[in-house]
């Protein structure tokens, strides 16, 4: 009896904890994807976290499942008044005003989003870009060295990159650089998988049977 209950209470623990796989953000590669330039600021950390290339135009980016995303302002190289905004209203935005802020992780917020399609990440800027979002030339996402235009590109951290006047000579998508990870809810609506509900169904089918033959046994010795 004592070994039946030990499984039971096995397979409620296993319902209790499902596995989950780690959510990410897929991204559809627009094309032409391109070679970070040289006269970005930022060339060289971007390298230092594994991107040497980048999409915009046509680009597409959607979560595998629900998220909390976590915003972090990177660095900024622009004269302008740039701004990221993201969630719509009530969401957080960031605006930057200097001429250069030196590269480091400065947190702007978090925001939970659900699986499916982002598409209320938009920059805007004094110097001429209104509202550009993911798709846009001004919007740019980084990538590892090796993807192609058509592709899709699955990370849990996307740095993003944005440009004030695409059609100026500094075309190089430093103006604002931004960083957003992805995390899961921590199991919270996860469904069970096959594995942990058949054990479950198995140990509550075990003590049943204990219990009915128990009973029996009690009848007999009325």
């Amino acid at each position: 009896m004592k070994t039946l209950m030990k499984f039971a209470a096995i397979a409620s623990m296993a319902l209790a904890m499902p596995a989950a796989a780690a959510v990410t953000f897929n991204v559809g590669i627009g094309s032409p994807v391109q070679a970070i330039p040289g006269n970005n600021d930022f060339q060289g950390q971007l390298l230092g976290a594994g991107l040497s290339e980048y999409t915009a135009a046509n680009a597409s980016v959607s979560l595998s499942g629900n998220a909390k995303l976590t915003f972090e302002f990177m660095g900024s190289e622009s004269g302008f008044s740039d701004t990221f905004k993201a969630g719509g209203i009530g969401g957080i935005t960031v605006t930057e005003n200097s001429s250069f802020t030196a590269w480091g992780a400065v947190p702007i917020g978090t925001l939970n989003y659900n699986a499916g399609a982002i598409t209320d990440w938009l920059f805007t800027s004094s110097g001429g870009a209104q509202n550009k979002g993911i798709g846009t030339q001004e919007f740019a996402i980084f990538l590892p060295r090796g993807l192609q235009g058509g592709g899709n590109y699955a990370s849990n951290v996307l740095y993003l990159g944005f440009d004030d006047q695409i059609n100026n000579a500094d075309d190089n998508h430093d103006d604002i650089i931004i960083r957003v990870t992805a995390e899961d809810f921590g199991g919270q609506g996860v469904v069970p998988e096959p594995a942990s509900w058949a054990m479950l169904i198995a140990g509550f089918g075990l003590v049943g049977a204990v219990s009915r033959r128990r009973r029996g046994a009690a009848s007999v010795a009325a």
